[in-house]
């Protein structure tokens, strides 16, 4: 988990400590998503499952044939995406966008409930995709199709084009002291990550990871887009070690989370998208969560080379050239202010990322977040409530899809204990006591979850419609596209501050009647009718998003 500070007018990530290693697994978890809030430890069930029950921590292949791991075949980098998910040019700002991720960590809440139940939750407060944990640790100890069948049946349910993070080699194949608990095998890099991942056009086995990666996309590449490498590596204890990144490595013994130094995590990129395109010439690799901009600029600086990250004839590339999916996480914990401060943060880490790879001539990437999440509760002198949270969730998923993201997925399915700002995230209340998945009772979160994304379902973005709105600045809105070509805004009064009090007149200017939806639509199935005069549409808006659709 992270603490969003601000140092010279911009977002940074700082790390809050906490228990056990946020995205870590265990070989007996029963789940699909990412971390859980409900435990510092490792999960003790007796059935499989593909996620763990800690908290958060706040892209053909080259054929390498020598130790080096360097290409014999091909001087150049592998192709990188741009911002509409191809290889080429920056694509076209006014294009509609493409399909939405609306994400989900799943968690372990309820150990007698199975990986599909979750999914079955998931879908039913209106989610499409989910972040998927498949850990080298849980597909050795019950074969690396094990998932198979239940990651199918998400997608009967309609979750698919998942994003997967990768992480926890078995103890054989961990850096990790002779001794170590299983499940902090999460914060050890493997070993033999600087042998050739592909030899003769064949994966390696003696480079562990290489061959773990191959395997996992080659069993699961039909319902997973993207591959999260390792679940924050940039975590550290002291948020201060970030300060010197701008100019200075990050070090082995500041990434504790990860094992290793930022030529590692670059080896461990470069590693995985060899591996992962000999499986899938479709893969894409995402980074693995990160929370600092100055991380980021460490790994466009660097590249695997151990000798300090320099480019030689063996190591000719920088991080760059090894992901194509600009993957980070956020909570607004640290933001002072109302939903709307809240969100702004959420966009403003965007930008400073995007920062990054500009000042380093770096084509821009797609973004996904695979952590976001607001607590139902103000706790410990942080933002959060009732009406901040849904409000949140919606300003949140509705901009990111309206700003193209591939996805972001909400932390998390269940609230969970009380008096923890992560166990008041949920889009259901606590379903740790429920014998049925039908009895469990969606969160206000998860009511407005469930209006956003059922309303908005397979829409996409529609960048000139948004502009044509002329949204004046105490207001936000955004305009997609519907599959049968249908217009739905989504729209609030904006305005920092510290509560949810917001209100504006917006005139819309519209020759179209639209159906006007509160938050709340999902439970109350109640629209109201609204229709033009002189073709503007006067609205009163408040804090509150509502969601227009044509009629």
């Amino acid at each position: 988990m992270r603490r969003t500070a601000w140092l010279r007018g911009a977002p940074v990530a700082c790390i809050l400590a906490c228990n056990g290693g946020g995205g870590g697994d265990t070989d007996t978890t029963d789940g699909t998503g990412a971390a859980a809030t409900m435990s510092g430890g490792p999960s003790t069930g007796d059935t499989p499952g593909t996620t763990t029950d800690e908290p958060p921590t706040t892209g053909g292949p080259t054929v390498p044939t020598g130790t080096d791991g360097t290409s014999e075949s091909s001087d150049t980098t592998p192709p990188v995406t741009t911002t509409d998910g191809t290889t080429g040019d920056p694509p076209d700002p006014n294009e509609l966008g493409g399909p939405f991720r609306r994400g989900i960590n799943i968690g372990v809440r309820n150990p007698g409930f199975s990986d599909p139940d979750g999914a079955w939750l998931a879908g039913q407060v209106g989610c499409n995709s989910i972040r998927v944990s498949l850990p080298e640790r849980h597909l050795v100890t019950w074969g690396y199709d094990i998932e198979v069948a239940d990651i199918a049946a998400y997608a009967d349910m309609g979750l698919d084009r998942h994003i997967a993070f990768l992480t926890s080699p078995i103890a054989e194949h961990s850096t990790a002291p002779n001794g170590t608990p299983d499940w902090e095998l999460a914060h050890w890099i493997p070993k033999n990550l600087y042998e050739p991942a592909v030899v003769d056009g064949k994966i390696n086995p003696d480079n562990y990871w290489a061959e773990y990666v191959y395997k996992t996309v080659s069993t699961y590449k039909d319902h997973v887009d993207m591959w999260e490498i390792w679940n924050e590596p940039d975590w550290v204890a002291d948020w201060n070690y970030t300060e010197t990144w701008d100019t200075d490595p990050p070090t082995k013994e500041q990434l504790v989370r990860f094992g290793g130094s930022i030529f590692d995590y670059v080896r461990m990129l470069r590693v995985s998208k060899e591996a992962a395109l000999l499986a899938d010439p479709d893969a894409k690799i995402a980074l693995g969560g990160i929370g600092y901009p100055n991380f980021l600029d460490a790994l466009l600086r660097y590249t695997d080379n151990p000798d300090g990250g320099t480019v030689t004839a063996e190591f000719p590339e920088t991080g760059a050239a090894y992901f194509d999916i600009l993957n980070y996480h956020y909570y607004p914990l640290w933001t002072p202010g109302n939903s709307d401060a809240g969100a702004d943060g959420f966009f403003a880490s965007r930008d400073a990322f995007a920062a990054k790879m500009a000042a380093a001539g770096v084509p821009e990437r797609p973004y996904n977040v695979t952590e976001v999440g607001a607590p139902k509760t103000a706790l410990n002198g942080q933002p959060g409530g009732v009406e901040y949270a849904r409000n949140f969730y919606v300003k949140v998923f509705a901009r990111a899809q309206a700003e193209k993201f591939v996805g972001a997925d909400w932390f998390i399915l269940s609230d969970g204990d009380p008096g923890d700002p992560f166990g008041e995230m949920g889009l259901y209340q606590d379903i740790k006591d429920l014998g049925a998945k039908e009895d469990a009772v969606p969160s206000v979160t998860g009511v407005a979850a469930r209006t956003l994304n059922t309303l908005l379902a397979d829409s996409r973005a529609d960048p000139p419609a948004t502009a044509a709105l002329g949204a004046p600045a105490d207001v936000r809105a955004y305009a997609f596209r519907l599959p049968d070509d249908r217009q739905a805004i989504v729209a609030w009064a904006y305005a920092l501050g510290t509560d949810e009090s917001a209100q504006a007149h917006f005139d819309l200017p519209t020759d179209k009647s639209f159906d006007l939806h509160a938050w709340d639509f999902s439970q109350t199935g109640t629209a109201t009718p609204l229709a033009p005069e002189g073709g503007l549409l006067g609205l009163d808006l408040t804090a509150s998003p509502v969601i227009l659709v044509e009629q």
